[in-house]
């Protein structure tokens, strides 16, 4: 994809993996006061909760317990930290632009989900563009466009007991920062001017978050490392989600991640 396309590729949400253990996971957050949207079920037969925030959102997305999930693609990911999804509005275009560029892409694939919106039953739906191969190894990416985009940014929804409202940064470590930049900015299509190199770590700024990639070696190779979110975008960091605060407030969890 080159870097003077048009389109520019806001950041959508992070997908936290709970596995069977979504009801732990959605306490762990209740706790920290977070509140989080009723649990739904995707058509593809996964099932899930979120944190909504201000431009994106966090997905905390698993299966009832004693079942099997139906969606290989995330059948064998741990619990923890998953995914990075990027925010297309219009998931064909998406999909040519990806697939001229060399990534191995699926077709475009419908899913949807039940939900509630002004005391309706309705059904919130998206189209999302996903890889046969990860465009980089070790992290989980993929691009979602939302049809049905009121269902999911209700009022109701974007109030938390501790003032969050915006996931202010990602970081994701990797041994090899420039080649892990190299790739990003050949996915989302980004302008030089988007990237920031630094001696240890590359800053990659989208219109709603930044993303750094810091340098260290890891047997998992790239990784997401730690999130950061705040109560308003001129806030520092009032919140942080990290392998250690998934173990401390829930030490069960621990044998899983």
């Amino acid at each position: 994809m080159s870097s003077n396309q048009s389109t520019e590729y806001l950041f959508d949400h992070l997908v936290i993996m709970a596995r069977d253990s979504l009801d732990e996971l959605s306490n762990i957050f209740t706790s920290q006061g977070f509140q989080l949207t009723a649990l739904a079920h995707h058509n593809l037969g996964s099932s899930n909760r979120l944190i909504m925030l201000k431009s994106s959102y966090i997905e905390l997305l698993g299966w009832e317990k004693e079942k099997q999930t139906q969606r290989a693609e995330i059948a064998h990911q741990p619990i923890g930290l998953d995914a990075l999804v990027f925010r297309t509005d219009d998931a064909n275009a998406c999909y040519r632009q990806l697939k001229e560029a060399g990534f191995a892409v699926n077709p475009v694939q419908d899913l949807s989900r039940e939900g509630d919106f002004m005391g309706n039953k309705v059904l919130v739906e998206f189209k999302t563009v996903r890889f046969s191969e990860q465009p980089i190894p070790g992290l989980r990416i993929y691009f979602c466009e939302h049809l049905t985009p009121d269902y999911v940014w209700q009022k109701q929804w974007l109030t938390h007991p501790n003032k969050t409202q915006d996931l202010q940064k990602i970081t994701i470590v990797s041994p090899n920062i420039k080649e892990t930049a190299t790739r990003f900015q050949g996915l989302l299509g980004l302008a030089d001017s988007q990237l920031k190199f630094l001696q240890d770590c590359v800053q990659i700024s989208l219109p709603n978050i930044n993303l750094w990639i810091q340098a260290q070696g890891s047997p998992k190779g790239v990784s997401i490392e730690r999130v950061y979110l705040n109560q308003s975008a001129l806030d520092p960091v009032d919140f942080i989600i990290d392998h250690h605060f998934l173990t401390h407030t829930h030490p069960s969890l621990g044998t899983h991640l």
